[in-house]
């Protein structure tokens, strides 16, 4: 999947490249004794995991990422590795001095773990989730968190019924210039906001086929754009409705690429602002930026850039920081994880749910052509 990572250097600019971060963290509550298959956490004099053993289930691109952030860190180990495709684990678990599995029910049973981060592609969600939240572990899920409502609902009360510490992949909720847009917007009535999100995967081909399959990628929308949609919820609120248009201008849909390149969607919050989004894998040459604006203040979010511009009562203002998003995120998760509080991370699976609920309301209007209305969950 496109990189969504804001580069180091706050000039640069990229185009994402796919999937997989910046601070807080949960740990999931005391389990239980190995008697009912589930392990105790082991405690240190400070009441926190010693050194946290992690699981991967998948072993693409962001799973890579998330492991090299783990390694940065040092606060964790990994000791397993499950993938459909043996080799992939193999070499995973060789490069790393862990365990490989082709079967993360065998993986869970025998491994002693704290958490497990979860990297599938999306159409692989609902049975990993009710799997790990049985066992008591938490859970860093990538986006989106669940392929469609029916799975969602049933991922969401595992997790509730276990309690598990849970965190889903919205890195962009960590990002400085996002935490400082947030901050410069206080107290502000927002009016709108303007969004547009543009990289060339329908123009290069250079994603793996899955990504082309509506019925298994979602499409930009689900891909991508929810990363987006994510961050119009924590600026401005939830939606209320979405009409969004798509279409195929630049690449036409044949068997082996059913989705549409390009997305426009209006938005209606239920605090009266209002929004637009576009989103295009028809455009090479990169974009991805939302507008906040405001009767004495206009922001611009960049985020391949890591800036934030524009401005407040007459001020300039011009921050570029050089944070990491990813590793904040996982570096919060961990932190959540030893100190069993989930209250410090930002994007729970419960809230995660509810962007998806904008990006299925999304895709329901480009079939239906009216304006949806999101369902909550």
């Amino acid at each position: 999947m496109p990189d969504l990572r804001p580069p180091v250097v706050a000039t640069a600019v990229r185009c994402p490249a796919h999937l997989p971060a910046t601070s807080a963290a949960t740990t999931a509550p005391p389990r239980g004794s190995s008697a009912d298959g589930v392990f105790p956490a082991r405690p240190t004099d400070h009441g926190v995991i010693a050194v946290l053993q992690i699981g991967f289930i998948g072993t693409g691109g962001i799973a890579q990422r998330h492991i090299r952030n783990l390694q940065q860190l040092g606060r964790a180990r990994v000791v397993a590795f499950c993938d459909i495709a043996a080799d992939k684990a193999e070499q995973a678990a060789r490069a790393h001095g862990a365990t490989a599995y082709t079967d993360f029910t065998r993986m869970l049973e025998a491994e002693r773990l704290d958490a497990v981060f979860l990297c599938t592609p999306p159409f692989v969600r609902a049975e990993p989730i009710l799997a790990v939240a049985a066992r008591g572990l938490a859970l860093f899920c990538e986006k989106p968190p669940a392929f469609d409502a029916a799975q969602g609902r049933r991922a969401l009360a595992a997790i509730g019924a276990a309690g598990v510490t849970s965190n889903v992949g919205f890195m962009y909720r960590w990002l400085q210039i996002v935490a400082k847009a947030k901050e410069l917007m206080a107290g502000r009535k927002l009016a709108a906001l303007r969004s547009a999100f543009l990289c060339g995967p329908a123009v290069e081909m250079n994603l793996p086929a899955w990504f082309y399959l509506k019925d298994r990628s979602g499409g930009p929308l689900m891909d991508q754009a929810i990363h987006v949609l994510d961050l119009h919820r924590y600026l401005a609120g939830e939606v209320a409705t979405v009409h969004a248009l798509a279409n195929n201008q630049i690449r036409p849909k044949t068997e082996a690429f059913t989705i549409e390149d390009t997305y426009t969607l209006n938005l209606a919050y239920d605090s009266g602002v209002i929004a637009s989004h576009t989103h295009s894998w028809a455009c090479a040459p990169a974009l991805a930026q939302i507008e906040l604006i405001s009767a004495a203040a206009r922001l611009t979010i960049d985020l391949f850039a890591n800036r934030l511009t524009g401005t407040v009562d007459g001020v300039e203002i011009t921050y570029a920081p050089r944070d990491d998003c990813y590793l904040t995120e996982v570096d919060n998760f961990l932190t959540a994880v030893e100190r069993h509080d989930p209250g410090r991370l930002r994007s729970p699976y419960a809230d995660a749910l509810n962007t998806c609920a904008v990006t299925w309301a999304g895709l329901r209007s480009v079939e239906t052509g009216r304006v949806e209305v999101p369902e909550r969950l």
